[in-house]
């Protein structure tokens, strides 16, 4: 009969596998298999050494500031040296055990023992290398072939881990009952590698070794040594990881010189989770919200994170609506946090309550910057202030149309209006009444409760936190406010008040740093993917269980607009989130903070932005985004694109560009990209200037 196993086996899946093995389980010439863990049944996205030193850094963090992560790495390393040669001393193989290592580390740590240091180290490094493995593709359904053929099942390492500590392993990820025995270099102190501890097993398994199948990914350990004790060998070679683990070397290497490609090691690491433990998706916002502004904005959270240690506070308010997403990753933090509140908030809120004591001339330019602005109309609709009670007086200076732009901010007609005493008669009362309706409601979330509390939203202007202050500054409870946002721009405002504190995590205008700026570039999208399905705050009223926010209503033409897009950006959101939860496990192995990763992140969102694939800039332009400033205007996302008789007539091209909300998306139709990376260093040559 032909010897199935004669001649070398290398084998690329386990389908090859099962069909290598099936018949000879079948004719009962094979009774036994055995098969290597690390790199065979589990895949890593990180390597050992970097578990380890994660592992380091941690017990140095436990320590506290006079341990260094490499101090701790070098103390490892020599213990463990010191026991493996001891063992070798022995004739044993060149291993150790952990349940030694660790004592003998942290004695030589501290120059004493330390049980509870015993416990953090073994309960961290378990925690870690779990949360670097996972469970290869087609190894739970050979388990289950082999598992159905009768045949005895054995799992073997070469690892300083314990078999308890591998079960435990193997209990985590759902496979140790499909294994008989579980056998380990570091419990006896033999290895595979030497042949030994194949020796060791088949005494005390009573196994016949011709009919004993072996397979792993080592060609040495697992092929040569097993062929050489008599085991028939089969060597598992998957060109695809092995070539994925040799980039992921590079990439560690490449990472240690910071830049980009710390950013890069990171991300790489993160798809790889992405890849094998996540289902994959055909809807186009889904994968958007995963591969591009999941990259953004859970950048963001780490970097609130890191803000919150430096500075705490008591609590945490997310802002509507465009704080909705970034509220619903804080929630899924582990560690000790802050308490968070979703607030209803919202510009046009805000700045009705800031007119109770009247309307000035810098308030009402604040209308004057929607594109679309209608004059008086506009300052009406932004403050909440009646047109009819102001129309009357608007003619006596001069205003014969009501909703004619005011292009002169300076304009004599707006300088007497705002002067006049009946016309800021006109507007106290009611932004009394807003101030009134607005303080009982941050009264009845605590508010004024918090001698320190943060802000977080979406940001740009910083409007909220602005007027916040405005408004309630001269209470003697008003906080001290940390306003925490993805984007800050303060062309509007400047002077926040004493104490308080504003800043841009992602992009912050007066850092001047050039490659922060491009969320500026296409604000919409950002502000899509973070925002509420619900409909903007546009009041307050008082019912018998307290203040509640009134929402626009359904039927306002942009809310329908918007209505229309929202299982778009529910889709984004869920694959933001899906991002995040596998960002915060590669961040735990890594400890990468925030600026470790900002600069590949940069470039991620430049890719995104100024150079969109055909297919990005066909369906997020179907997306529409509200003005949510009291008018009920649409910014179209959409516009028609650009071709080259456009660039025949440059005035009107150079107008069309300076419109649109995503002007890179205008050249989607253009097979090059020059245009877009000329539109890019236009606008950087603009900036500087």
């Amino acid at each position: 009969m032909l010897d199935y196993f004669n001649q070398p086996r290398m084998l690329r899946d386990w389908s090859a596998v099962q069909a290598c093995l099936q018949p000879q389980i079948q004719d009962w010439q094979v009774n036994t298999v055995s098969l290597d863990i690390f790199d065979t049944l589990l895949g890593r996205i990180d390597t050992p050494e970097q578990v380890q030193r994660s592992v380091c850094r941690k017990v140095a963090k436990q320590l506290g500031s006079s341990f260094k992560a490499q101090a701790v790495w070098q103390a490892r390393q020599a213990s463990e040296q010191v026991l493996r040669q001891r063992a070798f001393a022995q004739g044993l193989d060149y291993e150790c055990r952990f349940a030694d290592l660790v004592p003998a580390w942290v004695e030589r740590l501290l120059a004493a023992p330390n049980p509870e240091l015993v416990d953090f180290i073994i309960r961290t490094e378990l925690e870690l290398e779990c949360l670097a493995l996972y469970v290869k593709p087609g190894v739970l359904s050979f388990l289950q072939w082999l598992s159905r053929s009768n045949t005895q099942i054995l799992a073997i390492s070469d690892m300083y881990l314990e078999s308890t500590h591998l079960r435990a392993v193997l209990e985590k990820f759902e496979l140790a009952a499909y294994f008989d025995a579980i056998y380990v270099s570091a419990d006896r102190l033999q290895g595979k590698y030497s042949g030994k501890l194949y020796q060791l097993i088949a005494r005390e398994q009573n196994l016949d070794k011709a009919r004993w199948v072996h397979i792993g990914d080592n060609p040495k350990s697992d092929y040569q040594m097993a062929s050489a004790q008599g085991i028939q060998g089969i060597w598992l070679y998957e060109k695809a990881e092995l070539k994925r683990i040799d980039q992921q070397q590079l990439a560690i290497k490449m990472a240690a010189r910071g830049s980009i490609w710390s950013g890069r090691y990171f991300f790489s690491m993160l798809q790889q989770r992405l890849q094998v433990l996540s289902t994959d998706s055909d809807d186009f916002y889904f994968r958007y919200g995963r591969d591009v502004l999941g990259a953004a904005f859970s950048s963001f959270m780490l970097g609130l994170q890191e803000r919150l240690q430096r500075k705490p506070v008591e609590k945490i308010f997310f802002v509507a609506r465009d704080g909705y997403l970034f509220q619903q990753m804080y929630q899924q933090l582990q560690a000790p946090k802050p308490e968070d509140e979703y607030i209803y908030l919202s510009r046009r809120v805000i700045t009705a309550a800031s007119t109770a004591d009247g309307l000035t001339h810098e308030q009402a330019q604040v209308a004057f910057y929607n594109p679309k602005q209608q004059g008086l109309r506009s300052i009406c609709k932004v403050y909440g202030l009646p047109e009819e009670g102001l129309q009357p007086l608007a003619q006596r200076h001069g205003f014969t149309d009501f909703a004619a732009p005011i292009q002169d901010w300076q304009d004599a007609r707006l300088v007497a209006f705002l002067a006049d005493e009946e016309v800021q008669a006109c507007i106290r009362p009611v932004g009394a009444q807003h101030r009134q309706l607005l303080e009982r409601y941050l009264e009845q979330v605590g508010f004024f409760s918090h001698p320190q509390l943060a802000l977080v939203d979406i940001g740009w202007n910083g409007t909220v936190q602005k007027f916040l202050k405005q408004a309630f500054g001269q209470r003697s409870d008003f906080p001290i406010i940390n306003g925490y946002y993805f984007a800050f721009v303060p062309k509007m405002y400047h002077d926040f008040g004493t104490h308080n504190y504003c800043e841009g995590i992602i992009h912050d205008s007066r850092r001047d740093n050039a490659c922060e700026r491009i969320p500026a570039e296409f604000e919409e999208i950002f502000e899509q993917g973070a925002r509420a399905l619900e409909a903007t705050t546009i009041g307050y009223r008082e019912t018998p269980a307290g203040i509640e926010p009134i929402l626009k209503s359904s039927q306002a033409p942009d809310r329908l607009a918007e209505v229309a897009c929202n299982r778009m950006v529910a889709a984004i959101q869920a694959g933001v989130l899906v991002h995040w939860q596998h960002f915060q496990v590669v961040q735990r192995l890594t400890d990468y903070k925030s600026s470790d990763l900002l600069p590949y992140v940069y470039g991620l969102l430049e890719r995104a932005v100024v150079y969109p694939t055909r297919e990005e800039a066909h369906y997020l332009t179907r997306l529409v985004h509200t003005e949510d400033f009291g008018h009920d205007h649409v910014l179209e996302l959409g516009r028609k694109a650009l071709s080259w008789q456009d660039f025949l007539h440059p005035q009107h091209l150079w107008r069309r560009v300076q419109e649109s909300a995503w002007r890179y998306a205008l050249l989607d139709s253009i097979p090059t990209s020059a245009p877009n990376f000329a539109f890019r260093m236009a606008y950087l040559h603009s900036v500087r200037k």
